[in-house]
């Protein structure tokens, strides 16, 4: 017997591209795969996220009310390998994608492009979505960035977008161009400088830090409709090699609340190196191995000195 149903999708199949909402909030900035396409992996999709309330009809028998739809919103995450710019003082690839994340850019000529958390004057997303031949556009897209690092493995940021909903619609696969896509550099002892706490140089297995935006799905009458970032709570972990007691203590830095700097550099050479900086306090520390070895798990509460100043990102 002939089969008669239709042929499903390919979840495989699929391309993101992604550009800054310059012509304001919400407004339809029309990326392009050929100029905006990013290079994505592990890629979650919620095209339809719901907030609902219940009628609470009464009825002379059990069941549901019914139920109304109040505000439907989108999410998508995805990851990007963290690298440099290719030439140092460029602006990488990724740079729009940290604006719409609650992060500023600074541009030095030949030398750096640094980008700072921000409390104000947040950018937005116009992201796309194409599964195969069915367009998802995530407007108004603003969200959360997590960055890890782990021995043997490589350097990801993880990214996950909030936006209003839009109805999808087919629409052929794009072309793409991968032009400016670096390829990274894996995390290890020739790739990889130390994790420093406190001046001290440590090795390390594996080192996230998150920016810990707060994210308000706004739906109020006036009209107020947006994916509003109202305030960040960030924090880091690492995993490090445990020296002698007199190189680094990290339960003494944690009992007096001390504040330590955290940094790390990754990659080989001027244009592929992406530095961190952290300005934070030790707010855990447990006994941990690797390979045998004695480590400690540390976890940081990320705290501003002056204001805006707890994550600093330089792309060297």
């Amino acid at each position: 017997m002939a089969n008669l149903l239709a042929q499903p999708r390919k979840w495989d199949r699929k391309a993101i591209y992604i550009t800054d909402e310059s012509g304001g909030y919400g407004v339809d900035a029309a990326p392009t795969g050929l100029l905006n396409f990013v290079e994505a992996r592990n890629v979650t999709l919620t095209s339809f996220e719901a907030e609902t309330v219940d009628r609470n009809i009464v009825m002379p028998h059990m069941g549901n009310g019914g139920k109304i739809i109040t505000s439907i919103w989108s999410k998508l995450s995805f990851e990007i390998a963290l690298t440099g710019a290719g030439a140092a003082g460029t602006a990488p690839k990724y740079a729009f994608l940290l604006l719409g994340l609650a992060f500023s850019e600074t541009l030095d000529a030949g030398t750096s492009a640094t980008y700072n958390v921000v409390s104000e004057n947040f950018d937005s997303l116009s992201a796309y979505i194409n599964i195969d031949g069915t367009l998802h556009k995530l407007l108004g897209c603003r969200g959360e960035a997590k960055f890890a690092l782990s021995a043997k493995g490589l350097p990801i940021l993880k990214i996950e977008l909030t936006s209003l909903y839009t109805a999808p619609a087919a629409a052929g696969m794009p072309a793409v161009d991968k032009t400016g896509w670096l390829i990274e550099e894996a995390v290890n002892a020739v790739k990889t400088g130390p994790l420093t706490v406190n001046g001290v140089d440590l090795a390390f297995s594996s080192f996230e830090w998150s920016c810990g935006n707060k994210i308000a799905r706004i739906d109020l009458p006036g009209p107020q409709r947006e994916v509003a970032i109202t305030n960040r709570a960030p924090t880091a972990s690492a995993t490090v090699l445990a020296p002698a007691l007199g190189v680094f203590n990290p339960y003494a830095l944690a009992e007096a609340n001390t504040p330590v700097l955290v940094s790390n550099t990754h990659g080989s050479a001027a244009g592929k190196k992406v530095k961190t900086d952290l300005k934070a306090t030790i707010s855990g520390v447990s006994e941990d191995q690797v390979e045998g070895m004695l480590a400690y798990k540390l976890s940081f509460s990320l705290d501003p000195v002056v204001g805006n100043d707890e994550i600093t990102l330089t792309i060297l």
